[in-house]
């Protein structure tokens, strides 16, 4: 949903007003850094809607997606 004005409630909404965000958000605050972790506490979210959105809210620079050194995927904060 947008709503067109540069109003920062309006924006805001925008960006976490989507379907899932708030439950990503909850699954970072409480710990989880790993796609796996965070799918398993999401329930019945598909892997393709969590990965477009754990990629917008990246690109709104809300999540940091840093690459594991070493090993295979990411870990987001």
């Amino acid at each position: 949903m947008e709503y067109g004005q540069f109003c920062p409630i309006a924006k805001a909404t925008e960006i976490l007003g989507e379907k899932w965000t708030i439950l990503i958000i909850r699954e970072l605050i409480m710990g989880s850094t790993r796609f796996n972790e965070m799918q398993r506490g999401l329930g019945i979210m598909t892997p393709t809607w969590l990965s477009k959105r754990l990629d917008s809210l990246s690109a709104y620079g809300l999540v940091l997606k840093k690459k594991i050194p070493g090993q295979k995927g990411f870990e987001y904060f």
